[in-house]
């Protein structure tokens, strides 16, 4: 089984295990509802009633709506706490369910939060007390946007921008006082996650490193303050599945080593929260599988072998978890910063070779198969640049194949003098799985230390890579 379809079937397994275990929890628990909508002026003849999952929506009942614009949802089965959403086709409008299970919501089509009535939902109160606010601040800030595109005049310009900076501040008061007078409920957990994040200003050059590396420290600490992780709705609220995202993709530094500080920082924050530690669980499970950035791999093997590997995730079963400890033979030993995985191979003349035996500070281990026709079109393509950066790197070149002719051919035809030309034939190493060889060809660079530096490189970003490498180990010395 190729590499991209053992991934396909983890996806798989796990989505499955997933859906198992939120179908035992929807088992368990059950609260009825009931809420009458009417929407004057739809003609839709069919209602959804839905809600948000992380960055998804999810159609939970359908109705039908009446000539005028009547609509019942109504049912046993569990509603969790959550932001939902009425969907008809040409209409949508989000609320809130939370400690009132039945009540009624009456609008106009095309002034949906203005002339909303509700009765007995004191949980949309807060909510639509929230949207006004918030329309109110869009309107005029589009207002402003309009005047500030249309104007050319420069000291307009810092007269709009000015109203502008006003009104966002208006703005932000107007929420905390919102958010004062909601108490503990549901809305006031969605207000504090769209709070102003702590100030941060690290490139000030007012500020020190060790300043700037202080305030970014308490940013980075605080960003979650006030978020109670233990709550039901936070699943469904999606500007939390939005902070989420901010903590780990644009206040982590991108390094494999800060990401998985950040992802078990979160993980341990939702373990108060079953069904949140298993969303986000599956999330970042999925998400590194097969990341697009090198090295990133380094987080889908910690995942694995801190969480699933070690009886943490209840919900695996066992299939997942012996596939993914086959994956993880092939991935574990060639992480980016460690030390190559050390193998003994043989030469043309079937002398033993090791790889530390190399000497070179920067090496290429170039992987391929004689009879793969995209090593072929590759190698000529290295090896040129082999010669045009002569003495910058070098390569060894080990072929995975086991036939001795075509490796040796494949060396006469295209000529690869210089290079350390290994192989083994005889499967008396374990390079295969140790450097996850398979599929050719495959790149890795190593340093004057046997660590690697790089991996699963097109031959065409060796150049840039080894010249950047060059460049930042020269001015570390």
């Amino acid at each position: 089984m190729n590499k991209t379809n053992l991934l396909s079937l983890f996806t798989l397994l796990f989505i499955c295990c997933h859906l198992i275990g939120s179908a035992q929890d929807i088992d368990t628990e059950k609260r009825a509802y009931k809420i009458e909508i009417i929407v004057e002026g739809i003609e839709d003849s069919v209602a959804y009633l839905g809600y948000y999952r992380g960055d998804k929506r999810y159609v939970l009942d359908t109705t039908s709506i009446s000539n005028k614009g009547y609509m019942l949802f109504e049912d046993k089965k569990l509603i969790k706490t959550g932001v939902y959403f009425l969907y008809t086709g040409s209409y949508t409008m989000d609320f809130l369910i939370d400690r009132s299970l039945e009540f009624s919501l009456t609008t106009k089509r095309e002034t949906t939060y203005p002339d909303l009535s509700i009765e007995n939902c004191q949980d949309n109160e807060q909510f639509k007390a929230f949207q006004l606010v918030m329309i109110n601040h869009q309107q005029n800030m589009k207002e402003l946007t309009s005047t500030l595109d249309s104007t050319s005049v420069s000291s307009d310009t810092l007269r709009v921008r000015k109203r502008m900076s006003e009104l966002n501040e208006l703005n932000t008061n107007k929420r905390d006082s919102l958010l004062q007078s909601f108490g503990d409920t549901y809305m006031s957990q969605i207000l504090i996650m769209m709070a102003k994040s702590p100030e941060l200003e690290i490139d000030s050059d007012s500020l020190t490193m060790e300043q700037k590396k202080a305030q970014y420290n308490y940013y980075k600490d605080h960003f979650f303050d006030g978020i109670d992780f233990s709550s039901d709705g936070l699943i469904r609220a999606p500007n939390f599945y939005g902070k989420v995202r901010e903590y780990i993709e644009r206040v982590t530094f991108q390094h494999p080593d800060s990401i998985i500080a950040s992802i078990d920082y979160v993980l341990a924050k939702c373990e108060s929260n079953p069904e949140l530690f298993r969303f986000w669980m599956g999330t970042f499970f999925q998400e590194y599988q097969n990341p697009k950035i090198m090295g990133m791999d380094k987080v889908f093997v910690h995942l694995s072998d801190n969480y699933y590997l070690n009886g943490k995730i209840d919900w695996a079963d066992s299939t997942l978890l012996a596939e993914l400890e086959k994956e993880m033979k092939f991935q574990r030993e060639n992480q980016i910063g460690l030390k190559a995985p050390q193998i003994h191979l043989i030469d043309t003349l079937e002398n033993r070779t090791s790889l530390y035996d190399i000497k070179s500070d920067y090496m290429v281990l170039y992987f391929y198969d004689p009879d793969c026709g995209h090593c072929k079109k590759k190698t000529p393509v290295l090896y040129d640049l082999y010669k045009k950066m002569e003495g910058d790197f070098d390569v060894a070149a080990i072929t995975v194949g086991t036939d001795i002719k075509k490796w040796k051919d494949f060396i006469k035809k295209f000529d690869l003098k210089g290079w350390t030309n290994l192989g083994d034939p005889y499967y008396k190493s374990n390079f295969r799985v140790q450097y996850n060889v398979r599929s050719t060809p495959q790149v890795y660079i190593v340093d004057k230390d046997k660590k690697i530096i790089a991996k699963k490189l097109d031959v065409e970003q060796i150049e840039n890579f080894i010249s950047d490498r060059k460049r930042m180990d020269q001015l570390s010395q």
